[in-house]
């Protein structure tokens, strides 16, 4: 039981962490930037690297349920993949030029900080790629496999899965478009990179915290309130 608890409880710290990543960064630094990655550079820098890194060391300890008969990876080796892939995402960060605003930190940047390194932003990019393909993959093809839970609540987790794909595939599709006919999409679509990492969190973090059983904790609270009220 306490088990089962301690996985509720990593679920809903992954969901809470994703729900707050996205405004932490635009509070912290009150600039729009290309990207969640360019926040490195910036002050919101702190809680790009801490909620990532946290992401990396909850999933590395995240143990999930057995591999069951038929199936091909087991929890375990999804979310440890995924954490070592989140991890290398904050280590080796993205390119600073092109942000769209302001960057603080880019003429002495820590850890393995670039102006525009091909070769390790190549890295960023497939790293925070595989990261949101197997938390896609997580929600899709495992949230699902509990046979006591209800169709609604498998129908969310499959839906954030392709949602989590489907930005992920946008994304690719676009920087394609940029390589081929050379042009910079950002002029058309502000930030578009930000906004759909945005979208591709909060489906992964909604998962989470439904799989977390966030439900239960805001029902218990609601029946501390309403007993006190009485």
């Amino acid at each position: 039981m306490e088990d089962k608890k301690s996985m509720y409880s990593l679920r809903k710290t992954i969901g809470i962490l994703g729900l707050a990543l996205p405004i932490l960064l635009l509070v912290s630094h009150q600039q729009l930037l290309s990207s969640m990655s360019h926040y490195y550079y910036t002050a919101g820098g702190v809680f790009f690297i801490l909620i990532l890194s946290a992401f990396g060391l909850i999933l590395l300890n995240y143990r999930g349920y057995p591999k069951q008969e038929g199936e091909s990876f087991s929890d375990r080796l999804i979310t440890t993949v995924a954490g070592i892939c989140i991890l290398v995402t904050v280590l080796i960060p993205t390119k600073s030029e092109n942000p769209l605003g302001t960057l603080f930190f880019t003429d002495y940047p820590y850890l393995f900080g670039h102006e525009s390194n091909g070769f390790l932003g190549a890295i960023h990019l497939l790293s925070a790629a595989s990261f949101f393909f197997l938390l896609g993959y997580m929600s899709f093809y495992k949230f699902v496999l509990n046979h006591d839970a209800s169709a609604s609540r498998n129908r969310l987790f499959r839906r954030s899965g392709i949602i989590v794909w489907a930005s992920v595939g946008a994304l690719i599709i676009i920087f394609a478009i940029e390589k081929i006919l050379k042009i910079n999409m950002d002029e058309v679509f502000p930030a578009y990179t930000f906004w759909l990492e945005w979208v591709a969190v909060y489906a992964f973090a909604v998962a989470w915290l439904v799989k977390g059983r966030i439900h239960k904790d805001i029902q218990e609270v609601m029946k501390k309130f309403t007993d006190r009220s009485v």
